[in-house]
């Protein structure tokens, strides 16, 4: 009896089952990892994703070259086709959906995407509850604007947004705070200013509740003209019906082109003690009206 409990249980033949048993794991896991990734819906969930998003949101988009990731999830392209005059089509590659794994079990599911966009990259969490957060770093804002504009705007774009059900419907809240550094104005030359207008960096802080986009923080520094502000945007449905309440400060620095002073002037705004303008900004978006 101790021969036979002997030889069943000795040390060679338990580290030769043992390897026998790790050998069978790794080919079962091997296998079912190949049958996961042969037979991964990839088609089905893209299109479900641009379903979804499509439904949620209201923007116009297609999605393409849908394939597994690894850690499991979701990679394609994406283009979203902005109902916006005067902005080209956003072509979001290397897109990455995925779980976060840390709420999977929650009632906090969330799901994780991050893209490339105009040079920059997009990181941005979406929950089932309708709250979102997003990170942009460094996109080329002249990229995402058509080439036939007669004024554009350029520089690096980085910023976050914290909202709740934001959508086209205009129903959910947000927070924004948006930087854009190394900012030029293009196409002046039409109104006898440069070509190409530094303005420096634009520090904007704002509130979104429901259509109206409240401007708590407008800074404008380290270029040809500083500028500070405030006010509210009642988004309407075209630029036409989107209407202004702002009041802009503009102080000129020593660099400012005297053709944007004389302009200053034709307002009929007379400078302060400081030489600042302000500037109360009424009207719409299409048709601003300066007092």
């Amino acid at each position: 009896m101790n021969r036979t409990h002997l030889s069943v249980f000795s040390w060679p033949r338990l580290v030769g089952n043992r390897r026998l048993f790790l050998l069978c794991l790794i080919l079962f896991v091997s296998s079912a990892l190949i049958s996961l990734w042969t037979f991964f819906p990839a088609d089905a969930l893209q299109r479900r994703l641009v379903e979804e998003v499509t439904r949620q949101t209201g923007l116009d988009m297609q999605g393409r070259n849908g394939s597994m990731i690894f850690p499991p999830g979701l990679g394609l392209d994406l283009s979203i086709y902005p109902d916006l005059g005067g902005l080209n089509d956003f072509e979001l590659t290397d897109v990455r959906v995925s779980p976060v794994w840390s709420h999977l079990f929650s009632s906090r599911q969330k799901v994780n995407l991050i893209a490339s966009l105009a040079g920059g990259r997009i990181d941005a969490d979406v929950g089932r509850n309708g709250l979102a957060r997003m990170e942009i770093n460094d996109i080329a804002v002249a990229a995402l604007q058509q080439s036939d504009l007669p004024y554009r705007v350029d520089g690096q774009l980085t910023g976050q947004l914290d909202g709740e059900n934001i959508s086209q419907q205009m129903s959910g809240r947000g927070e924004f705070s948006l930087f854009l550094k190394d900012a030029h104005v293009l196409g002046l030359e039409r109104i006898g200013l440069p070509a190409n207008f530094a303005v420096g960096e634009l520090h904007f802080e704002a509130q979104l509740d429901k259509r109206r986009l409240s401007l708590e923080k407008v800074i404008l520094t380290g270029g040809g003209l500083e500028l500070s502000g405030g006010g509210n945007i009642l988004i309407g449905k075209s630029s036409g019906q989107t209407r202004l309440n702002l009041n802009v400060r503009l102080h000129p620095t020593s660099t400012t082109p005297d053709g944007l002073r004389d302009l200053l002037d034709l307002t009929g705004v007379r400078p302060t003690a400081d030489g600042s303008y302000l500037l109360r900004i009424g009207g719409t978006l299409t048709k601003p009206v300066i007092r």
